[in-house]
């Protein structure tokens, strides 16, 4: 079941997925307070949290991406518990990320993928834009898109 969550709820996953030893703080993003920011949740049969997204307004930074401006919303902080990978988690809550960017007027949904993760999103149809860089203290990544 995914179902929305505040941006307090998602450090349950994101912190130890994402951040793994490290202070709080670096697992909150600036736009997680915003008013136009939603986060959800995917929860497990027994309504544990195993998973989490959270989605913003922002225009894409690939220039090569077009329509990366207005209608562009950021995909942040996907986390799923490594125990419930393969499950079906991640991809149901970027369908849900994809369903509220459509339904907001969104025409474009971005993220900067781990390197790891890259093969996930192309399996729900996203495509790489641009080369790898560097996110400092978190590791190599890719920009990934998927037009709405």
């Amino acid at each position: 079941m995914i179902r929305p969550l505040s941006a307090e709820e998602t450090l349950a996953v994101r912190l130890p997925v994402l951040r793994p030893g490290r202070a709080r703080g670096e697992a909150v993003f600036d736009c997680d307070r915003e008013e136009s920011t939603r986060h959800f949740g995917a929860f497990d049969e027994a309504e544990v949290l195993v998973g989490v997204v959270t989605i913003h307004p922002a225009a894409c930074p690939a220039a090569e991406v077009p329509g990366a401006g207005a209608a562009a919303w950021q995909l942040r902080g996907m986390a799923t518990l490594p125990a419930v990978r393969g499950r079906g988690f991640g991809a149901a809550l970027v369908r849900q990320a994809e369903c509220t960017v459509r339904g907001q007027g969104g025409a474009l949904l971005w993220c900067n993928a781990r390197t790891g993760a890259v093969p996930f999103y192309r399996r729900l149809g996203w495509e790489v834009a641009g080369e790898e860089f560097e996110i400092p203290t978190v590791g190599p990544h890719f920009r990934m898109v998927r037009r709405l």
